[in-house]
Formats: structure tokens, C-alpha cells, sequence
């Protein structure tokens, strides 16, 4: 998700905001961005660059992307990753909120995906794991975990019913949209399944319902409009 989609839609920011509260889940937001606040409950302020930030070591993400950097970030909540990214939690367990100025989605990166991965993974280290279930379907007494929510807002944007199907279309982000280290596909479909939240075709009525009741909604509406 771009920092700009997040900036013009104050219900998207407190989606994503809740979303990202939770165990496990990491959002990182990516350029471009509109100059000023960028989210209502923390202090940063987006910034035109006028030049571009020294960035030190040659084999890096950062380095490659350097003179392509045009916004810079001013705050002091939440943690520092790296100079040109900030991340916030709620506290030491929670999943994280961070935005990054770096165009990770730049064609110079297109070669070089183990550089983005490897700044994707040492960002989500600071992320608190998901140990418990946090959701429950009454009727069929299924446990939903974080993980399987979020699938949930893929399946949706996506339209997709299947692990297969949902491996294809993330793999064909440069930049990754879900670390899929942290997810099990094919058992969050199959509870997704057993709770009748998702079939072949999708998600069922029951599943679009509870997705429609959620603070996920605005989420998945957000990624379906952009594929």
C-alpha cells in the first residue's frame, strides 16, 4: 500500500492501524506520499527531500534505490530502522505499523530481490509473533488466527479460492505483499473451509459477511481495487 492511499482516507487508517495492532501482522507502507501528517495517531510528518540521503554499504537495498529517495520522514514516535524508515507498536508483543521512503517497488530492485527480502525480514524481526487464536466462527466453533483473516482480504481482492491460486498472484509482486514465511496457506484455506467462510468459487455469503462486519473491510476493498 502506497503512503498517499493511507493519507486521503481516514476509515483505510484506522483499518490498517487496527489491523497491524495484532500479533504477527507487519504493514509497511511504500512511496509516493503527500507532504504532511501521515497518520492521525502518531507525530510523523512526510517531508519533500531536497537531496538525497548518504547511504553507506554498497550491497544493499537502500544504496541501490538512494538517488531515487524523495520524501524524508520527521517524528520521533516509535522506532528508527535503517534512517529512512520509521515502525510503531503498541507495545513489545504487537504486530508493527512502518512506512519506509525507500521506492522498494523501483525497476533498479528488479534484480535484485534478495536485497528486498532481506530488508523486508530484518524490518519484520521487530514484529511480535502470533501464538494464540484470536477469532472464532460460532457455528462451526472454528479457530480463526490472524493469519487466516488476512488470507480472508486476499481471497477478496484477489478472487481467488484456492492456495494455489493465492501463492500465484502474490508471487507476482516485486515486492512481496505478505511475508509467507509466517503463513501456512493451505491450512489457513482449509479452516477457512470447515468454518464455510470459503469455497471453491471464493468466499461464500457467510464469508463476505463476517469480512464486511470486520475492521478488515476497508482493506480488502482497497486491494480490490488495485489488481
Amino acid at each position: 500500500m502506497t503512503g498517499q492511499q493511507l493519507q486521503e482516507s481516514s476509515e483505510l487508517q484506522t483499518a490498517c492501524s487496527t489491523w497491524a495492532r495484532q500479533p504477527g501482522c507487519t504493514l509497511l507502507l511504500l512511496p509516493p506520499y503527500k507532504e504532511g501528517p501521515l497518520l492521525s495517531a502518531l507525530d510523523w510528518v512526510v517531508e519533500f527531500s531536497p537531496d538525497h540521503p548518504i547511504v553507506l554499504g554498497a550491497n544493499s537495498a537502500e544504496s541501490i534505490v538512494a538517488q531515487e529517495v524523495m520524501y524524508q520522514l520527521q517524528g520521533v514516535q516509535g522506532g528508527d530502522h535503517r534512517g529512512h524508515t520509521r515502525y510503531w507498536k503498541s507495545h513489545s508483543s504487537s504486530g508493527l505499523f512502518a512506512a519506509t521512503m525507500l521506492p522498494l517497488w523501483s525497476i533498479s530492485l528488479l534484480n535484485h530481490a534478495h536485497l528486498v527480502t532481506e530488508f523486508l525480514e530484518d524490518l519484520n524481526r521487530h514484529t511480535g509473533k502470533a501464538l494464540a487464536p484470536v477469532a472464532k466462527d460460532d457455528q462451526s466453533e472454528i479457530m480463526l488466527y490472524p493469519q487466516d483473516l488476512t488470507v480472508m482480504v486476499c481471497c477478496y481482492g484477489f478472487e481467488v479460492a484456492t492456495a494455489a491460486s493465492l501463492m500465484d498472484r502474490l508471487h507476482g509482486f516485486a515486492v512481496p505483499l505478505l511475508n509467507l514465511a509466517h503463513f501456512d496457506l493451505p491450512e489457513s484455506i482449509d479452516r477457512l473451509q470447515q468454518g464455510g467462510l470459503l469455497n471453491q468459487q471464493g468466499l461464500t455469503q457467510a464469508g463476505l459477511a463476517f469480512l464486511q462486519t470486520s475492521k478488515y473491510w476497508a482493506f480488502a476493498e482497497n486491494l480490490k481495487g488495485e489488481t
